[in-house]
């Protein structure tokens, strides 16, 4: 007897996108499925689920990733609600950073100085031996 293939919800196909690269080898799909189907029944925003799961990823320490939690027991946590807003708010200062970036800058670029000739070389060291015997 073969197992009906229940679709997936909207939004789970971006979570899994994200999660996959990071899961542990015991961490399975349809578990996954079933706890993100059951937290959008209960209200919960794909957004937030896909924004909490960036964050969350993106916050582990090489020490953290060997212990990463089964993407079902993450959602079950309800952890995203904790780090949606935290992702959003670095997304915010990343696009504000990139927004300056690509702004002209206030700053005028400076030329190399011709060099000198002998002659005004000669006047600004008469010129400099001057104001120094003035100051004296």
């Amino acid at each position: 007897m073969r197992k009906v293939h229940t679709p997936e919800p909207e939004g789970f196909e971006d979570f899994w996108a994200c999660w996959m690269p990071h899961r542990r080898r015991t961490d399975g799909r349809g578990d996954a499925r079933t706890a993100y189907r059951k937290h959008i029944l209960d209200g919960a925003d794909p957004k937030d689920i896909l924004d909490g799961a960036r964050g969350f990823l993106r916050s582990l320490t090489d020490a953290e990733r060997p212990y990463i939690p089964l993407a079902a027991s993450w959602l079950n946590k309800e952890a995203y609600a904790d780090w949606a807003e935290d992702e959003r708010s670095y997304q915010k200062r990343l696009a504000e950073v990139q927004a300056r970036k690509n702004q002209p800058a206030d700053v005028i670029q400076m030329r190399r100085p011709e060099p000198m000739s002998e002659e005004e070389r000669q006047r600004r060291e008469q010129f400099v031996n001057t104001v120094r015997r003035q100051e004296g």
